[in-house]
């Protein structure tokens, strides 16, 4: 039992729960419904139902609004991956009402973004971006919001996430990884997309190094006549050893127009001499007013 949610006058409980498959080396997280007489009995009334989608599509509870109402969450990856609309229809289990709404897989964290690429006729870009340890690629149209998870890719945390990089070939996308035979492309690419997605070899391509937000010389020459600049603040600092080296890496977070981005930055300098930024340190932003995702940094420059 990992979790009890009492409804407000105690006659209810939610409960949250894993079945361990023992031998098998696997477990599931389940949920229930049940008056509090019940608790004792058998854990099959009142369960919380999944749908046939991918990855995670069960009801969980979340809180309770009142007595006879219960707040329930739904993966809203596990629509995007099917390619469908998320589903907020209310069910009732157990005598309960429950009202659902998407499980926040960002944790209300402004999107990462990691790399981005015009296509060839600059009318759309791909973008890869993260959250929190997941991975997503959306392709849009310049000009048009980014998608909170990823319209081509969007990988959970927690699941094997093989793609390493990815860019136009005309209209189609690439995505690579090594050994791409070895993995079923209907395991990462969503359904229904807009766009022919291949998976292929990571040695059948040169790719930049992953510090590096865009290899795209119209990306500059966009920044440098159109840029408009802002303040980004720094949220991370963190020092690690890369290729053999001291470096201290940064994210930083910039707001426009009601928009949030993360990005970040990395310095290579000798550990003893200290970060040459802390968490709250301002850093000078640049962006296209008219897709403020684009974006370079005063210290990336």
């Amino acid at each position: 039992m990992t979790n009890r949610l009492y409804s407000p006058d105690s006659s209810y409980v939610a409960l949250i729960y894993y079945i361990d498959n023992g031998a098998m080396g696997n477990s599931r997280s389940m949920a229930n419904v049940l008056m509090v007489g019940d608790t004792l009995g058998s854990l099959n009334k009142g369960k919380l139902p999944c749908k046939d989608l991918p990855h995670n599509s069960c009801y969980f509870p979340d809180h309770w609004i009142n007595s006879k109402t219960l707040q329930v969450t739904l993966e809203e990856i596990s629509f995007v991956k099917a390619g469908l609309p998320f589903d907020s229809t209310a069910i009732k289990v157990n005598g309960i009402d429950c009202k659902v709404v998407p499980y926040d897989n960002s944790y209300e964290r402004a999107p990462l973004i990691k790399h981005l690429s015009f296509s060839d006729d600059r009318k759309k870009i791909l973008i890869v971006y993260q959250y929190t340890g997941d991975l997503n690629i959306s392709a849009i149209k310049y000009g048009d919001k980014l998608p909170k998870y990823g319209n081509l890719v969007t990988i959970p945390a927690g699941n094997v996430d093989p793609i390493q990089y990815a860019t136009w070939h005309g209209d189609d996308i690439g995505l690579y990884m090594k050994d791409a035979r070895m993995y079923e492309p209907s395991d990462y690419i969503n359904k229904g997309v807009a766009y022919k997605v291949d998976l292929a070899d990571i040695g059948q391509t040169k790719i930049p190094s992953e510090s590096v937000l865009y290899a795209d010389p119209r990306i500059d020459n966009l920044l440098k006549e159109e840029g408009v600049s802002t303040k980004g603040v720094i949220t991370e600092s963190i020092w690690n050893m890369r290729d053999n080296k001291s470096a201290f890496n940064y994210e930083y977070e910039y707001r426009v127009a009601g928009q949030r981005f993360r990005s970040g930055f990395r310095i290579f300098r000798d550990f003893k001499a200290g970060a040459q930024y802390k968490e709250g340190d301002s850093v000078e932003v640049l962006y296209d007013p008219k897709e403020p995702l684009i974006h370079t940094d005063k210290i990336s420059r």
